[in-house]
């Protein structure tokens, strides 16, 4: 047998046993040549496939054992420190190169012992021992370049590149990069290539020169790809990640930086993909996902302390703080600043304690404490004085102006401001360009100079969407609206002050519900999934069918164990929602997300007709404010009452109905004093939120557009001190009259063919009979109740039919929306459920508790069970407010049914079955909580 194959089948072998043996029969050739050759084959695999790596270490220590001279020994712990370094040992990884590079030494080997410093150098750099790496790397480049080893010199000086990059010495880096490059390209070295190139292009985009950054990156992963480099392109992937993340394009950033972390996950590499998950939770961070964030955060920072990767885990713990700082959590913030601040010190990383002060300034400006502000981004423009790091420099410069803004000095603000705008637009910056734009429109509204202020906010709300549009997951494009609604909000009062009622209304409209309006109006197909997404998507299959188990199981368990099983399935539940962000990141847009798909509104006011009026109420300074819009007028009402007030008033009222809810003996006798006091909170609500424009909407149907807590108001049981909003006239509900636009322009469906499922228990035991009564109305019915009324029976059926009908409990989760489901025998239908399908569905009624209660997200964004019927496709439905009567709800029903089938509308079947009960003295407790949402 050959050394050469000998070290191949060493390679193979599964356990010390095994190459003994294979040693042993061989020994005649199981010499330093041959430990020479299992050196060369870690060196080829290493970086693509580190368990080879790890195997030829393994080999190298048999060997040494059945011949245990100083040679194989040094080769041993050489091939040892990789292998080490493949693993997230880093402290072993140096400790065993130095050792090899010593051995060397001892034998007289002065070339052979600076080959080792090349990896330690790696593991030097990522434990945050500069001062030690750069004196190890120049004493070896300079052996290298003695005896004429162009190879090994180029991999030092691209350790030494990556060194002085962390230190933020990216002119140096770059440097090193060009000579390395020069080296590796005379010998024709593709694989060295392609690494110097990606170095090369991360410290070139670190000066904000990105176009050059731009051509080396490709370079680099064109001929990674080509050798097969499945590392090295990871690296190239995560590097261009970033840099999409510092120009402010984030869908780009997302794509990039999972595509990367999936190929570490693939190559069991600890510490890479420690890295790639903090740059993931970065993103997440900056597209406010912020407790998506944290979980990240607080994750990675044991694994890179438990790696001593300190600078990695200082990075990581100044941006904990950070998102600890949006959450609301400051002490914590202020506690991980400190120790971020220590780690980088330790390090003599002025440029990363700079930005630890620029994180403590955004905090005191959350707090206005602008005094400090501005001492504290003084300080941080101190401390970056003559580095490259523009990113830091503009950022304080921002801070520094709106700490100036805010005591005071409006002219130095805005001088600085106009600089910092130009700056920032020439670097790419756009979250500074936005950021600028806000605040000279701030400071030009202050000074009532309203014309300019317009034209800033717009120009701010352009750049938004520009970031914006390349977004195709639903959930990125809303958290990443989230976080800027603030120049949108801010011309609305613009407009406002300056009497433009029309334009204030169509900038309200530009932020309402707009990722759900973007998802009505997107009629083009899924991408196709990449084979690693095809294979996320079968976990996440195989998460959903075993977090439906657990729902299941939850009834019929009790006491300790069903604490454990709610536990796992919050834990399973975080999983599906991990795996489908990281399905959905690789995803991009075509930009058809930029255009806001707004109504003109002349459009909306003939589709309005002069039977109807839309009521869009607004929140601005904790104060409602309602447009009414009819097919003649746009009339705004202002500052009609605070949200204070309102929510004051409907915890009475809510009150009111829990006595109801769990009525007696007590509650019956009383029933008119409990109805009587109900009324008097409703009619306080009436007056505060329709009184005042009462005047303006004559006899017309309504189409309440709600805001923040008024989503929860019950707006058709208003009384006016004689009679309830609903005897008057019909009223809907809509997310935004942009949406009710769309939904009001689809072909209405004839309401024939019924799904109808039901699942009772002992709170909701008529469900059954419910189901029966309902069947007999509808030309065609499918009908499940009990044991049969199953989660696949739903996934089935549910887009066959023009009516689904499902009397079942339902679960809001305003912790995880997402997540909040309706009840059937065999487990939970989720909102991700809902939205993974397409409903032909013109009506559908949730019969159940609490159906139509909503997480109310920045940008007016509803989150729950209604929203996800809309996305799926359905247009109507009808939803309770709070929990309901089983009895009374049955009655409800079977009325609501019979008037569709004689024909009459959605609006008009529900009011009729609503006056019934009224003229019977009903209480609203069983009347008023189902709303009519859509068109």
């Amino acid at each position: 047998m050959t050394r050469k194959r000998l070290a191949a089948k060493l390679l193979l072998a599964e356990t010390g046993k095994e190459r003994m043996l294979l040693l042993a029969g061989h020994r005649s050739i199981a010499d330093s040549r041959l430990a020479w050759m299992i050196k060369e084959l870690c060196y080829a695999a290493w970086t693509s496939e580190p368990t080879k790596a790890r195997r030829a270490s393994l080999a190298l220590a048999s060997l040494y054992k059945l011949s245990s001279t100083d040679e194989i020994k040094a080769l041993s712990l050489w091939v040892g420190g990789i292998s080490d370094i493949t693993k997230g040992k880093l402290e072993s990884a140096v400790a065993n190169l130095n050792g090899a590079s010593h051995a060397f030494l001892v034998l007289g080997r002065e070339h052979d012992s600076a080959q080792p410093r090349v990896a330690e150098l790696m593991g030097l750099a990522m434990l945050g021992r500069y001062d030690e790496a750069l004196r190890s790397g120049a004493d070896a480049l300079k052996i290298f370049e003695k005896y004429g080893d162009e190879l090994a010199a180029g991999k030092i000086e691209m350790n030494l590149s990556n060194i002085v990059a962390r230190r933020e010495l990216h002119r140096e880096s770059i440097n090193y990069c060009l000579s390395a490059r020069k080296r590796f390209t005379k010998l024709g070295e593709l694989k060295w290539l392609a690494m110097s190139e990606n170095d090369l292009a991360r410290s070139y985009a670190q000066i904000n020169d990105f176009r050059k950054a731009e051509r080396f990156y490709s370079q680099a992963l064109t001929t990674a790809r080509q050798g097969n480099m499945l590392l090295t392109q990871a690296e190239i992937e995560a590097s261009m990640g970033n840099m999409a993340l510092f120009r402010g394009k984030y869908a780009d950033a997302l794509k990039f930086l999972e595509l990367s972390r999936r190929k570490y996950d693939d190559l069991k590499m600890p510490q890479e993909t420690a890295i790639a998950d903090l740059e993931m939770a970065d993103i997440y961070g900056e597209i406010n996902l912020a407790e998506e964030a944290f979980a990240i955060y607080e994750s990675v920072i044991g694994s890179l302390r438990g790696l001593k990767m300190r600078r990695e885990e200082a990075l990581a713990r100044a941006n904990y703080a950070r998102t600890a700082a949006v959450l609301g959590k400051t002490t914590l913030a202020r506690r991980e600043f400190r120790k971020a601040d220590k780690l980088f010190a330790a390090q003599k990383n002025p440029t990363a304690q700079a930005h630890i002060r620029l994180e403590l300034a955004f905090l005191e400006l959350a707090h206005r404490n602008y005094q400090l502000v501005l001492d504290t981004s003084n300080m941080a423009l101190k401390m970056l004085g003559d580095t490259e790091n523009l990113r830091g420099k503009l950022t304080a410069t921002w801070l520094k102006a709106e700490a100036l803004a805010h005591l005071g000095f409006a002219a130095d603000a805005a001088s600085i401001l106009l600089a910092l705008h130009k700056m920032a637009k020439r670097a790419e910056q756009v979250n500074i360009v936005e950021a600028a734009l806000n605040s000279l429109g701030k400071l030009a509204l202050r000074a009532g100079d309203l014309k300019n202020a317009a034209a800033y906010f717009r120009k701010a709300i352009k750049t938004i969407e520009n970031s914006r549009s390349p977004f195709a997951a639903e959930q990125f494009r809303r958290s990443f609206m989230a976080r800027r609604l603030e120049p949108f909000e801010n011309l609305v009062r613009v407009y406002l002050l300056r009497g433009r009622f029309k334009d204030a209304f169509a900038a309200v409209e530009k932020f309402r519900s707009r990722t759900l309006l973007e998802s009505l109006l997107d009629e083009t197909s899924k991408p196709v999934a990449s084979q690693t997404s095809k294979h996320l998507a079968a976990e996440a299959a195989r998460l959903r069918e075993e977090l439906n188990w657990l729902y299941r199981r939850q009834s019929d368990i009790a006491g300790g164990t069903i604490a454990e099983a709610q536990e796992k399935i919050i834990r399973l539940e975080k999983q599906l929602a991990d795996l489908t962000r990281q399905i959905e990141s690789t995803e991009t847009g075509d930009g058809r997300f930029g255009k806001d798909g707004q109504i003109p509104l002349a459009e909306l006011q003939d589709q309005i007709g002069p039977k109807r009026a839309i009521v869009e109420y607004i929140k601005l300074d904790g104060k409602f404010s309602a447009f009414v819009i009819t097919d003649k007028v746009i009339h705004l009402e202002p500052d009609l009452c605070s949200e204070d007030e309102i929510v004051k008033l409907l915890e009475a009222l809510r009150f009111q109905f829990e006595a109801m809810r769990y009525g007696n003996k007590m509650a019956a006798r009383f029933a008119d004093q409990i109805k009587a006091r109900a009324d008097i909170h409703l009619h306080k609500l009436s007056e505060k939120l329709l009184k005042p424009i009462k005047g303006k909407l004559g006899e017309r149907h309504l189409v309440i557009v709600p805001a923040a807590s008024l989503h929860y108001v019950p707006f058709h049981a208003l009384h006016d001190g004689s009679s309830y909003l609903i005897e008057s006239r019909e009223v809907q509900y809509a997310p935004s009259a942009s949406v009710w636009h769309v939904l009001d322009k689809k072909p209405k469906t004839r309401l024939r063919t019924a799904l109808l499922m039901g699942f009772a228990d002992e709170h909701i035991p008529l469900v059954n009979e419910e189901i029966k009564a309902l069947a007999e109305i509808f030309r065609t019915t499918r009908s499940f109740t009990g044991a049969q009324s199953t989660f696949s029976a739903y996934l089935k059926y549910a887009p066959k039919f023009d009516v689904l009908h499902l009397a079942c409990h339902a679960q809001f989760r305003p912790e995880n929306p997402m997540f909040s489901s309706l009840h059937l025998s065999d487990g939970w239908v989720t909102v991700r459920d809902i939205c993974g399908q397409h409903l032909r569905a013109g009506l559908v009624t949730l019969s159940a508790c609490e159906t139509g209660l909503s997480n109310i997200y920045l940008g007016e964004e509803i989150l729950g069970l209604a929203r996800g019927f809309m996305s799926a496709g359905a247009n109507s439905l009808v939803v309770s407010l709070w929990k309901v009567n089983d009895a009374a709800t049955g009655t409800f029903m079977r009325k609501f049914y019979e008037n569709l089938q004689r024909g009459d509308t959605i609006g008009a079947s529900l009011r009729s079955v609503q006056r019934d009960f009224i003229s019977r003295g009903e209480h609203p407790y069983f009347w008023s909580p189902f709303v009519f949402i859509g068109a």
